[in-house]
């Protein structure tokens, strides 16, 4: 069951990938909270399950990002 209570967005620095050790870019909080906004604002249940959905594959493909 996913918590369906508002999200807090995150600041630079707080999302750290697990396997790489990176920080997400300022670029990819942004995107990343744009996804937690939307989220917060919808009402309906199935549409904020969606959401955190995308939000996850798109933090999971930052995390498997490798950049030198």
């Amino acid at each position: 069951m996913n918590d369906l209570r508002v999200q807090p967005m995150a600041m630079r620095g707080d999302l750290q990938s697990p396997f790489t050790g990176r920080i997400l870019s300022d670029f990819e909080v942004s995107a990343y909270n744009r996804y937690t906004a939307d989220f917060n604002r919808l009402t309906y249940t199935a549409e904020k399950e969606h959401m955190l959905d995308q939000r996850h594959r798109f933090i999971v493909s930052c995390f498997y990002e490798v950049t030198e």
